[in-house]
Formats: structure tokens, sequence, C-alpha cells
């Protein structure tokens, strides 16, 4: 197993300041290339493995794997090209550690394993969609859109480090500070660093959703004004993003100021995994999408062939799983690692196998 992927969360603060784009995005490769390994292989020997595929009948191993299905369809949406390095929230990563895992079964390793088998075989396998859409009524935390997009096929994002922050931090850098040897070629050498990406925007919110008609070309003289009869209506996501304001709290002596912002406006793909008609004004959302166009200073944005997922607040210390489910379920013992504690009964104990007392 790649030690790398122990490091579940990898916050934007891993890359220096003076990130390259070649940093951001690695070796541009489709997919990441992971290769099938011995802990893979025991994985999938593991009777948390047969869970995922075949189901379970036990309450307290029902909360388990839906537990553990709502931390990989969170991760879905941000798998990427550069890496097999993931993104999960710190607030699910503690539930992880906690809620997920006990002195016989820490989790950590097992979802890992659970990544990994999405990437090896480029996609979530069909059994464990099932199983996910089974226990979604029981376990509502599961977003079974984000598991379906995932059983569909692996389409990783280009870096998900390029987020909103980083976009406007490297056009500060790369383009408004240039010094004068490149500052005539900046605006350009960023717009091919960085547009025609796959990029994933989360914390963003939904100002309306709308289907708009085709603009109609601009009629030159003497010629007529053809509108391509195949370029159907599309629905069109209007989106804000608010950067972090370093004055907040503060008191305002000369009244309010304007809410620094970002608006992005997202062409959305035909197919979506919500329901976009359910969706209310100021929702919180996340949107993946190539990354098309930009005004000056990344203030507005379009992305192309978008898709729009929930962006769920974890921060208020949600309850994923009742750590004594857990501590009651069957199969959620270490045999992954081999490191499954002494037991009563075990093997050169007392009362094992007609092994004497002391």
């Amino acid at each position: 197993m790649r030690s790398s992927l122990l490091a579940l969360v990898l916050g934007l603060t891993a890359l220096p300041a003076a990130a390259q784009p070649e940093v951001i995005f690695g070796s541009g490769q489709d997919v990441p290339n992971i290769k099938e390994e011995d802990f893979d292989r025991r994985f999938l020997k593991t009777g948390f493995y047969q869970g995922l595929t075949q189901g379970t009948n036990d309450p307290n191993c029902a909360l388990l794997l839906g537990g553990m299905l709502t931390l990989l369809g969170e991760t879905a949406p941000m798998l990427h090209k550069r890496d097999e390095n993931f993104f999960l929230d710190p607030q699910l990563v503690q539930a992880l550690n906690t809620q997920l895992s006990s002195p016989r079964f820490q989790a950590q390793p097992y979802f890992v394993a659970m990544v990994r088998r999405v990437l090896i075989d480029h996609k979530l396998p069909a059994s464990w969609f099932q199983t996910a859409s089974t226990l979604g009524p029981l376990v509502l935390t599961i977003d079974v859109g984000k598991l379906r997009f995932l059983s569909e096929g692996l389409q990783p994002i280009d870096s998900f480090f390029l987020t909103l922050p980083t976009l406007r931090e490297r056009y500060e850098i790369e383009v408004r500070r240039a010094n004068a040897t490149t500052a005539r070629s900046a605006e350009k050498a960023f717009r091919e660093n960085y547009l025609d990406k796959q990029v994933a925007f989360g914390n963003v919110e939904l100002l309306d959703v709308a289907v708009e008609q085709p603009k109609k070309p601009k009629k030159r003289k003497g010629q007529p004004v053809i509108l391509e009869e195949d370029t159907p209506p599309t629905a069109v996501a209007r989106i804000v993003w608010y950067p972090p304001d370093p004055n907040a709290g503060q008191l305002e002596i000369f009244g309010a100021k304007k809410r620094p912002e970002v608006r992005i406006t997202a062409r959305l793909a035909p197919q979506q995994y919500l329901d976009l008609s359910r969706i209310p004004k100021g929702a919180r959302l996340m949107v993946r999408g190539r990354f098309w166009a930009f005004t000056k200073a990344v203030d507005e944005v379009e992305l192309r062939d978008a898709l729009i997922f929930q962006d769920r607040d974890w921060s208020q210390g949600n309850t994923l799983v009742d750590p004594n489910a857990v501590a009651q379920c069957r199969f959620a013992v270490n045999d992954l690692m081999g490191a499954a504690p002494v037991q009563q009964g075990a093997f050169g104990q007392p009362g094992a196998f007609g092994q004497p007392r002391r």
C-alpha cells in the first residue's frame, strides 16, 4: 500500500506559495495509474469487503457500511488525475478515526482500500452501488447521486489543488505581479496553463438555475443569420463564491463594505445526478466542469459541461455512526492488516480449542 494514501487530507497549504502549474497538475495522465498490490488482494478477502458486495441484514453492520459509503461518496467528485492521493473533509476524517473505528477495527486502511479499488477498477463496483442504494433509506447521509456518478466510470478532475482561491492567487502572482520581461505574455500564458482543465469548486451558493436558448450569432452585413437547428436549449446555473473576509466580525465605523464575490456561470451537462428542480436558491453546492473562461482577476468564471452536487457542511459535528454499532458489527475486525487484538477464546488463550486455563 502506498503510504501517501494514508494522508487523507491534503490541504491547500501542502502547495508552496510559488507553486507552478506542473506542481498543481503533476504528470497530466488521464487517470491515476494504480497497480493492484498485495494490500488490495487482501482487502478482497475481508469480511468488510463481503459486506460491501453482498449487503447485510445486521443493523449494526448496515450502519458501518453506510458510514463508509458516505465517506466514499463525499470523496468521489474530488478524485483527480494528478496522483493517487485523494481528499476527504477534515471533519469526516475525524469521524472516520473516532465514530467508524474501534479497538478491533481501524477504519482508515479499509477506507483507503475502498478508494484504491475504485481507482484500480476505474469505477465503483456495481455491487457496492447496489448496497448503497439499499442502505440509502436507512443511512440518510449516503449521497447516492455521487456514488451513481462514480459507478458510471471514473471521471477525475485535473487536480483538487486547483481551487478558486488558488486560481485567484496564481493570477495575482503570475499576471499582476509579473515583471517587465514577461508582463506582455503573462495573461496568455496564464490562460494556456489553466483554461480547459476539469475543476471542482466547493462551498459555492446557488443563485438560480434556468434553461437558456442558444444565442444567435451577430448578423453581418449582407449575410443572413443562421441558427444551427441541432443546438438545444441549455440549463445554466448561476452560482456565487464568497472569498473569506479577513475583516469579518470587526466593527465597521464607516458602514458595511460590499462583500467580495466570484460569479460562476455553469452551463450544465444534460445528465445530472441531482434533481435540479428541487435545489432551492441559496443552497450550498459543489460544481464540477471544464474551466472555459474568466474575466481578469478571476472575478467571473464560466464552466462548460458542468455537474452539480450537494456540498454538505460537516463542520457542525454531524454524527455518522454510533461507535457502539461498529463495536457490535461481526465483520468489524482487523482482518485486513492482520493485527486484530487478543480476544477471549483466541488461539493460545484460555478456553480456545481445549487449551488449559491458566
